[in-house]
């Protein structure tokens, strides 16, 4: 089967809180562990140069501990990022890792697992020594490698396959190569290279894991040009070929295949229709004869669009699903004005990127309002064309999206360190770029349903590249009255997380939205007026659109706001959960 990357953990998620050590390397909960009485397996699960997740396993080798800390000093220039299942704090090369509630006991013989991104430059080594709530481990082993020792004719045993990703820094080969992009870029752990083909099918690429391992998942990192019709296939010998899964259906972004009682030393992607007129790229091939980790967050049946989404943004996308009528509001101003009117401050706050490109950025303004009214940050982007004009102007943007020098990269790149600096900062962004896709008025909007998905995937695959995984990413159009159906614009299920329309303006525009996706959580991003719980379909949330045109919606905004904020059903700000917790 395939599947886009999930997660189960728990609700609790980590704390985003970082504490400052003067001196002292860790503190010491009240139950201590013995000298020598723990062993640490430090595992780095993925490395893509410059950054890397990795996953930790304490084994408790002596007496129960109710509350435990896990000290290390790091060996090179390593800087904690996000962090699940423990809470950090890191002064210089001295970092610790504190239990977070749910798992805060530690049995003798037990185990506790946390998990953390980090960047770093150079290389990136792993610690050597730890302390448990302040003693020295006495046992510390290191993890399992990533790559596989080359062994011909050795088959490792299926009930003790080895963990990471086996196709790490593996010999590769492929049926041809678009230069300067090698196929060994495909399997080198950095998501920043990439594999591509030349622009004609069938195309392959395949890799020697150096044995024959059981096949658990093949994890295949798209970049724009990727696969509609593929199979993956394993081989023993490297010339007879198994298919071992086989889709017409692709449509980029990250795909776990979980093929079914496989196994392989030699593992290939079959491609046999490209999703794009350009060839076959892929950023990375991995593969697993163990399930990868996941990021840590709540399992509500939506997994997020990013597989690297972070807690915070994976808790958001669970919480508007098992919520209906969250409001929200466009421009401080005017959310300030909405307490004023009925005494309640709506949940969401929408801003801007719109003069971004032009020198005016709010970003340390949203990061202190969202740490000071802890509400929720949408964004919506009102792009000038990179090519000059407003974002309604012509404006023919189809020849730069294979350009990285051009001002659209430029834009994207600008944009999307602005979103990193708020995920950095503990701050999740519902992000709507692209925003009133089929309403042909945006220049986005302007060449055609093709050229608006390949752009929206591009910005999607710039943030991935820059590490801004605190992204929730709002598809959105109107869901009638158009002369092209919302459907028809969607990028893919593995780009968008919720499908939502504007203008709400029939009880069918609910059922439309949803047809869309079936999977993907539905909103209002923009309408003139908020939805009344009694009268209207119980969308997950609603934003107005700025108060400076409420009096030509043609409606009484400021009296359906008092109606709206009347309801007990509407939730606003003091009702949201704390999200520092997430």
């Amino acid at each position: 089967m395939i599947r886009r990357t999930r997660t189960r953990a728990c609700l609790a998620g980590a704390a985003a809180a970082v504490t400052a050590l003067a001196t002292a390397l860790v503190t010491t909960p009240p139950a201590q562990a013995a000298a020598g009485a723990c062993s640490v397996t430090w595992q780095v699960t993925n490395d893509w140069g410059g950054g890397a997740t990795t996953n930790v396993t304490i084994t408790n080798t002596g007496a129960a501990v109710t509350g435990w800390t896990l000290g290390w000093a790091f060996p090179g220039n390593q800087v904690i990022g996000d962090i699940w299942n423990a809470t950090k704090t890191q002064s210089g090369a001295n970092a610790t890792a504190t239990n977070v509630s749910y798992n805060a006991s530690l049995p003798a013989g037990g185990t506790v697992s946390f998990g953390f991104n980090v960047t770093y430059s150079g290389s990136n080594p792993a610690p050597t020594a730890f302390t448990l709530n302040g003693a020295a481990c006495g046992d510390t082993t290191p993890g399992p490698s990533p790559t596989v020792s080359p062994d011909p004719t050795g088959t490792p045993s299926p009930s003790d396959p080895p963990t990471g990703n086996l196709a790490l820094n593996r010999p590769v080969t492929a049926s041809s190569t678009e230069s300067p992009n090698a196929a060994a870029q495909a399997v080198d752990g950095n998501g920043g290279t990439r594999w591509s083909s030349l622009y004609s099918d069938p195309q392959w690429i395949q890799v020697d894991l150096g044995a024959t391992y059981p096949i658990n998942t093949v994890r295949l990192r798209w970049e724009a040009a990727y696969g509609r019709a593929y199979q993956i296939q394993t081989s023993t010998d490297g010339a007879t070929w198994t298919p071992v899964f086989s889709t017409t259906t692709g449509d980029g972004g990250t795909d776990d295949v979980t093929p079914a009682g496989a196994s392989g030393r030699y593992v290939r992607m079959a491609g046999t229709a490209r999703g794009t007129a350009w060839g076959y790229s892929l950023y990375e091939f991995e593969v697993y004869a163990v399930k990868p980790p996941t990021p840590p967050g709540p399992d509500c049946g939506q997994a997020p669009a990013d597989p690297q989404a972070n807690s915070k943004a994976r808790n958001l996308i669970c919480y508007l699903r098992t919520h209906t009528y969250v409001s929200g509001q466009t421009d401080l101003p005017d959310a300030d004005k909405v307490q004023q009117l009925t005494g309640r401050y709506p949940a969401i706050v929408a801003f801007d990127f719109m003069e971004y490109t032009r020198g005016s950025i709010q970003t340390q303004q949203v990061i202190d309002w969202a740490k000071a009214r802890k509400g929720i940050v949408a964004f919506q982007w009102h792009w000038y064309c990179p090519r000059g004009g407003n974002y309604s102007a012509p404006c023919d943007f189809q020849p730069d999206l294979t350009n990285p020098s051009s001002k659209l990269y430029q834009d994207i790149d600008l944009v999307v360190r602005e979103l990193k600096k708020m995920g950095d900062a503990g701050v999740p962004v519902l992000f709507r770029p692209l925003h009133e896709a089929n309403n042909n008025y945006m220049w986005w909007a302007k060449k055609g349903q093709a050229a608006y998905q390949q752009l929206w995937r591009l910005i999607y695959q710039r943030a991935q590249l820059a590490g801004a995984h605190n992204i929730v990413w709002v598809f959105n159009g109107m869901a009638s009255g158009q002369g092209t159906s919302l459907a028809s614009w969607y990028p893919g299920d593995g780009y968008v997380d919720l499908v939502t329309s504007d203008y709400f303006q029939s009880a069918s525009d609910f059922a439309t939205t949803k047809a869309v996706s079936g999977a993907k959580t539905t909103g209002v991003a923009e309408t003139f007026s908020p939805l009344n719980p009694n009268s209207d379909p119980a969308w997950p949330y609603f934003v107005v659109w700025a108060s400076r045109d409420w009096n030509g919606s043609g409606k009484d905004v400021a009296g359906l706001w008092r109606t709206a904020m009347a309801n007990p059903r509407t939730i606003s700000i003091d009702q949201l959960p704390d999200m520092s917790a997430w």
